[in-house]
Formats: structure tokens, C-alpha cells, sequence
């Protein structure tokens, strides 16, 4: 199966963060003990941020990788298994079925734990970063920009410069509390 999808992109839709809730309490019990952290992460998460109608589920586990039991049993759940998509270090998985998601299996507390969730926070509270994130998205997507591989190729500078923002935010955060 190709990672490479049609995407849209689409206003913010407040039912995201219930729809998020309702999904992971029926994934949390296929990892077992191994799962320690499920967060909701990504556009779908931050508010007024357009989006691809996909909600993302952050997994911090206590390592990788994953035991074929609970592969399957994702799959079971209507997820299909990408290994790692071009990202060392995080597992994807993804349902297309009803509501879409998208599930990133990472160590907790890992770089890429930590940075989807500075970066989702500093949106949360940066609502200039999310206009000029939001209209981009929609910049490329009106020029015709439709596949999932070529929308990430376009917006990774300006994704590279928003956590470079996000990790001197939440260093500055830190450092005043």
C-alpha cells in the first residue's frame, strides 16, 4: 500500500477533539501495557487551523517495535500497517473507513513525541502562527496541490521554520515558570 493519497483541505471542524476522544478508547486497550501516552496531535487538533479531514493520534509506547499481535489487531480495527513511511523511529498506520485517522507510534518521550506536541501547543497558542500556517495550507491546496506526498514536500520549509518557533517558545516557556 502506497503512503501517498488525494488529500483536501478543509475549514476547522469542532466535532475533531470529541471524534479523537471517541477513537482512542478503542485503541488504547489493543496496545496493552506497552502504551504509555495517547494524545491528539497534528491540524485537527489545533483550533481555527484548516486541515486535511484526518484526525492524528499521537502513542507513546515504551519501545519499538510493535509485536505482530498487535499489528493484527489494529487491523482488526480497520487500521493498515506502513512501517515507518519515511519517518526513522515512528510506526504508521492509517484508517480510511468513516472517519479518517491516522495513528503515530513513537517512544514516549522521544524527539518526535516531544516535538509533535511543542508544535501542536505552540499553535494552540499562537493564533498568528496558526493564520499564516492555516492560509499557506490553503494556498497550496488551491493551486492544485492534492496528493499527500507532494502537500508535505511543499509546506516542510515552512514546517521546519514553525518547529524551530515552537521549540524557542517552549524554551522560553519553561525558562519563565
Amino acid at each position: 500500500m502506497s503512503v501517498d493519497e488525494h488529500i483536501t483541505v478543509v475549514d476547522y471542524d469542532p466535532r475533531w477533539p470529541q471524534q479523537f476522544d471517541f477513537e482512542q478508547k478503542h485503541v488504547r486497550p489493543v496496545f496493552s501495557q506497552k502504551i504509555v501516552d495517547i494524545q491528539h496531535f497534528g491540524s485537527t487538533a489545533v483550533p481555527n487551523l484548516p486541515a486535511k479531514p484526518i484526525i492524528d493520534i499521537l502513542i507513546g509506547v515504551t519501545s519499538l517495535p510493535l509485536d505482530r499481535e498487535t499489528i493484527l489487531n489494529l487491523a482488526k480495527l480497520g487500521y493498515a500497517y506502513l512501517g515507518e513511511a519515511g519517518v526513522p523511529g515512528r510506526l504508521y498506520f492509517r484508517k480510511r473507513q468513516g472517519q479518517p485517522f491516522n495513528l503515530a507510534v513513537v517512544k514516549w518521550q522521544s524527539d518526535l513525541w516531544r516535538n509533535n506536541l511543542i508544535m501542536r501547543d505552540y499553535l494552540r497558542a499562537n493564533p498568528i502562527a496558526v493564520q499564516r500556517y492555516g492560509r499557506h495550507k490553503q494556498e497550496l491546496f488551491a493551486q492544485g496541490v492534492e496528493t499527500l506526498i507532494e502537500y508535505s514536500e511543499r509546506k516542510a520549509e515552512m514546517m521546519e521554520k514553525l518547529l524551530q518557533q515552537a521549540l524557542a517558545w517552549y524554551k522560553n516557556e519553561i525558562e519563565n515558570h
